[in-house]
């Protein structure tokens, strides 16, 4: 059984996310917080295995309550704007829902969540059982690196759906935990796909994409100016529209390291 609290300032919002979840017996609403001091109240003595969290709220924001979560505890984000998905995921939350919450969108939360919650319990998971994006990524891996030319699907974080992308077009990627923020040209954009910064490492080319750091990953080639602006801060542009990328110092030497070696 997977414990649940719910957290939103809107009884009606609180019970639609319960009578949803009624549809998946596995998971237990254990609580029910109107706001950000009864959810610390709660947490307090419970540790639920899910937080389903609103962002705004009187007094504060959802994302305040995030240190008061137990290190354990996975994060849902539940709101009914899009814009905070990027903070979101920056926090490592484990999914972010916008209301209205569709029911197989949730579905395939619930499935992550009881995955994850199996994991930590130390209980087996079949083969079978893994997002697809990671079968993906690994049947692409054991046929070898995909070109430049080529096209690749990932799911992406806030859908059922999967977006395709060149990978020519893949300025730089960034990673969010079990997430990626992905610079694409044209059209200049960011996607936020729900594929670890790993599996896309294992199959774009590695003599076009190099590893800067633990998180990110940048077409070297596409890089068309660095500006060292301090030891703490190196920003990376890559043409018109394209969001630019900023490096810390280690990320930042590490760039430094392959263009000389490149140079």
């Amino acid at each position: 059984m997977v414990t649940a609290l719910l957290v939103d300032d809107e009884p009606l919002a609180n019970a639609r996310m319960r009578e949803l979840l009624a549809a998946h017996p596995e998971i237990d609403v254990i609580g029910v917080a109107g706001g950000l001091k009864a959810a610390r109240a709660f947490l307090e003595t419970r540790s639920p295995d899910v937080v389903f969290l609103d962002v705004e709220m009187p007094g504060g924001s959802g994302l305040d309550l995030l240190a008061s979560v137990p290190n354990a505890t996975r994060v849902v984000f539940v709101t009914a704007r899009e814009k905070y998905a990027v903070q979101a995921f920056q926090a490592a939350a484990l999914d972010y829902l916008v209301k209205p919450v569709d029911p197989e969108r949730l579905a395939d939360t619930v499935d992550r969540i009881n995955k994850q919650v199996a994991t930590r319990q130390g209980l087996p998971e079949n083969a079978s059982e893994r997002d697809d994006d990671e079968l993906e990524a690994d049947e692409a891996a054991s046929a070898g690196a995909v070109g430049l030319d080529d096209t690749v699907s990932a799911a992406l974080a806030d859908t059922l759906t999967s977006g395709v992308v060149t990978v020519g077009d893949i300025c730089w990627i960034e990673s969010l935990r079990n997430f990626t923020r992905v610079a694409l040209k044209g059209p200049p954009r960011v996607v936020l796909f729900r594929r670890r910064l790993g599996d896309w490492d294992k199959i774009l080319p590695a003599d076009s994409f190099a590893r800067v750091g633990r998180s990110y990953l940048v077409q070297i080639a596409l890089a068309d100016q660095v500006e060292w602006n301090s030891r703490h801060e190196t920003r990376v542009t890559f043409g018109d529209g394209v969001e630019p990328l900023t490096l810390g110092r280690l990320p930042a030497m590490r760039l430094r390291e392959i263009l000389g070696g490149s140079a």
